[in-house]
């Protein structure tokens, strides 16, 4: 029989009638998306209830699951005794693709094999507990697990105070220390790094992340792991030459056919080739073990009861699930809106892991509906003895006991190597695309509000300062053939080509596909962000949305939003991030990013000479997209003229969009930036760089040279001076050409000094601007 909720869940659920208990709902499906960034099933803020007894009786069934299913895997993968009796199902065994015979004999640390087992469990109609699948292979849904509960406890706190429950933390804490030892040799900690794959679910991705999170190890893929006589080392972030550091354990979240293509055959992922010999020699565990997915085969899951009292001489506690049989319920929301709570079934998924003493559950999990109405999920509340409105952690009696010494400081803090090439990699470009979403909009915001003012002129030099400003975004984001093919007094031309630059993903250079860019990035740094980061991106991504939405609000708005929404990103970031190699590479990637966008607009605007009128409404809007117009104004009590404004452009430190503030910042990064030997490739670049840009004069850059076409040295640039009738080409287009030349050359030599040469130029994005 189940289980009543406790009274106290039972009045709290009462208080907040059936308006408190949808809008709880609401609040925790927006809260879970803003932090996962992934659409989720209805959330049920009802929780699935187990009072103490009942919890700990099932949590002794899945600890002796985890016993069974480790013995197995020794036996399979070791002595193979079990397929000499009848109980095991040896041809369904042996033809399974999961059974990977090159594992066969790797050693293991300690006694157990396996690390973490994740188990879905129902209970029937009748009150017992039984067992629906395993998942041993990749074990998952403690990261979910901990996200539901974390919103769970925001949208309802009231509800989540009022029951004395088991906290999910302690655990986590305990595995991290229990694995830590596990892994001490030498009198040095071990490392463990998580291996993932760049998968396109981004709950899946967000869960493994929290994994990594909650163990304290760093997330790696393939790329970043490197064998050699046996030994599995990291490749950080430098020359390959670099022999990177000893791995001692791969927690991995990845499939093991996947994981070695020269003992298991070509993969998807390409694999670590020798991972397999190097857990052969001894000086890398893999968690779980290779061939671990053998143990989910059907037909053992069916002779588990058999091969119980044959491996441990105990009857089996949590038997499979019986054919018809009725699943017991728990209430919840009504699926069809109604106001009552109803009874429906659920499936549980719960989390076993090794700890030092053994084996331990987490106390709580994801519940799941299983009727045909809309799925739902539901957080696992694990109820405490009524003796007790805590749990102990350890018995009173060995609270006096000498513990085990602790790791010193030094061993903590160099545990975990701070970065990978990937990971490099990838920060390096969070921050060109977040640059790149950044001054997308505050062009496109600026540029639509001026021309949006110009139209209401019909002088020659307003149509003159239009073209250049909507063709300037063209070249800007390298978006061809763009504004420059269309005819500017087709009006629906126009707005046509400003949604394809707002709303189409797979345009490069457009506002959507950088955001896609940046929000794909953010998501493989998941372990290295802050929480806080994640709304912040969910807003983002409603914004890019709403641009090319139906019309309600005006556009310079919604660019404003996405504008707003970048710095909240940037502050987050900077408030959070540690001031690390991965700041440094993050911060070299913005300043690189603003300042090719910087330079690029100063060749769009103010590559060729016009009337004074159209260069003055130019100047103006010149001035609005770097935010300098107050700095303007206070150095020069004049209206915008442009020479006056490329000087401030070009040497004001103090300006935060200025290129002499990016590279003053980029050269500090650079400085930072660790070499065993001068990297010259690194800084010859930036020297002749700051060569150029210093020994430039604005009157000489903006003076009109002999040739009035063919001079930009881009694609459409003669069709721009074309359009603007008398236009005349100035320096800047060559002087600029070259200074972003040479800003190329140092990202080139920055990613093939930092990143896999396959890696360095990241498949989301372009380098064209």
């Amino acid at each position: 029989m189940i289980s009543s909720p406790p009274q106290a869940l039972v009045d709290e659920l009462d208080a907040l009638g059936p308006v408190g208990r949808r809008r709880a709902a609401t609040s925790a499906a927006m809260m879970f998306a803003g932090d996962v960034a992934a659409a989720v099933p209805q959330i049920d803020p009802v929780p699935l209830v187990l009072d103490a007894e009942d919890w700990s009786e099932l949590a002794a069934g899945l600890i002796q699951r985890m016993r069974l299913l480790d013995a197995l895997y020794a036996d399979l993968y070791g002595p193979r005794t079990v397929l000499a009796t009848d109980v095991a199902p040896v041809a369904q065994l042996l033809q399974d693709p999961a059974y990977l015979r090159p594992a066969v004999g790797i050693p293991t640390r300690g006694g157990r094999h396996l690390f973490s087992l994740s188990t879905t469990v129902a209970r029937t109609a009748d009150g017992s507990w039984t067992v629906l699948e395993d998942s041993v292979d990749v074990p998952d849904g403690a990261g979910t697990a901990l996200e539901l509960r974390r919103v769970l406890s925001r949208s309802a706190p009231t509800l989540y105070r009022s029951t004395p429950l088991r906290r999910l933390h302690p655990f986590f804490d305990t595995v991290r220390t229990s694995l830590h030892q596990r892994l001490r040799s030498e009198g040095r900690a071990g490392r463990t790094v998580v291996l993932t794959s760049d998968t396109e679910d981004a709950l899946q991705g967000f869960d493994h992340s929290w994994m990594a999170n909650l163990l304290g190890a760093p997330v790696v893929s393939v790329g970043d792991l490197r064998t050699g006589s046996g030994t599995l080392t990291l490749r950080l972030p430098g020359l390959d030459s670099d022999p990177g550091d000893a791995v001692d354990a791969v927690l991995r979240l990845v499939p093991s056919a996947l994981l070695d293509p020269l003992d298991l055959g070509p993969t998807p992922l390409g694999g670590v080739t020798g991972l397999v010999e190097a857990a052969r020699c001894g000086d890398a565990e893999i968690l779980n073990p290779l061939g671990a997915g053998l143990l989910e085969n059907p037909d053992l899951l069916s002779a588990l009861p058999d091969l119980c009292r044959q491996l441990l001489h105990e009857d089996l506690q949590l038997r499979p699930a019986a054919a018809g049989a009725e699943l017991g319920t728990w209430p919840g929301l009504d699926p069809d809106g109604g106001e009552e709570l109803v009874e429906r079934p659920v499936r549980i998924q719960l989390l076993v892991m090794s700890t030092e003493d053994g084996y331990e559950v987490l106390p709580g999990g994801i519940a799941t509906t299983a009727d045909d109405g809309p799925a739902a999920v539901k957080d696992v509340w694990v109820g405490v003895p009524e003796t007790s409105a805590v749990p102990a952690d350890e018995p009173e009696e060995e609270q006096s006991t000498e513990r085990r010494p602790a790791a010193s400081a030094r061993g903590v803090l160099t545990a975990y190597p701070a970065m990978t090439r990937s990971v490099g990699s990838d920060l390096f470009w969070f921050g060109r695309y977040l640059e790149r979403v950044d001054s997308t909009a505050r062009l496109l915001r600026t540029v639509v509000d001026t021309v949006n003012d110009l139209e209401a002129e019909p002088s020659p030099s307003a149509r003159s300062a239009e073209t250049v400003l909507l063709e300037a975004i063209t070249e800007i984001t390298t978006t061809y053939p763009g504004f420059p093919q269309i005819d500017l007094r087709d009006r629906g031309a126009v707005r046509a080509e400003l949604a394809s630059l707002l709303g189409d993903v797979g345009r490069p250079g457009s506002l959507a596909q950088s955001y896609t860019a940046l929000a794909h990035t953010t998501r493989t740094l998941r372990d290295l962000i802050s929480d806080d980061v994640w709304p912040v991106i969910t807003r983002m991504r409603q914004d890019v949305r709403a641009l090319t939405g139906p019309e309600g609000r005006p556009l310079e708005q919604g660019l404003t939003d996405v504008v707003d929404g970048c710095l909240t990103l940037s502050g987050a970031v900077a408030d959070s991030m540690p001031r690390n190699l991965g700041w440094d590479l993050t911060e070299a990637g913005r300043r690189i990013e603003r300042t090719m966008s910087l330079l690029a607009l100063l060749r769009a605007t103010l590559g060729h000479r016009r009337t004074r009128s159209a260069e003055s409404r130019i100047a103006a809007a010149l001035a609005l997209i770097t935010e300098s117009g107050a700095s303007y104004r206070r150095a020069y009590h004049a209206t915008v003229q442009p020479e006056l404004l490329v000087e401030l452009l070009l040497n004001d430190a103090t300006l935060p969009r200025s290129i002499a503030f990016q590279l003053e910042r980029l050269g500090a990064a650079l400085d930072r930036l660790p070499e065993v030997t001068p990297s010259p490739e690194l800084r010859a670049p930036l020297i002749a760089l700051r060569a150029r840009i210093g020994a430039w004069d604005p009157q000489e850059l903006l003076r009109p040279t002999e040739q009035h076409e063919g001079s930009t040295g881009s694609p459409g640039s003669a069709g721009s001076a074309a359009s603007a009738g008398s236009a005349a080409p100035t320096a800047l287009l060559t002087e600029v050409e070259a200074a972003v030349a040479l800003l190329r050359e140092l990202a080139t030599a920055l990613e093939n000094r930092f990143f896999h040469p396959s890696e360095s130029t990241s498949r989301w994005g372009v380098d064209d601007v």
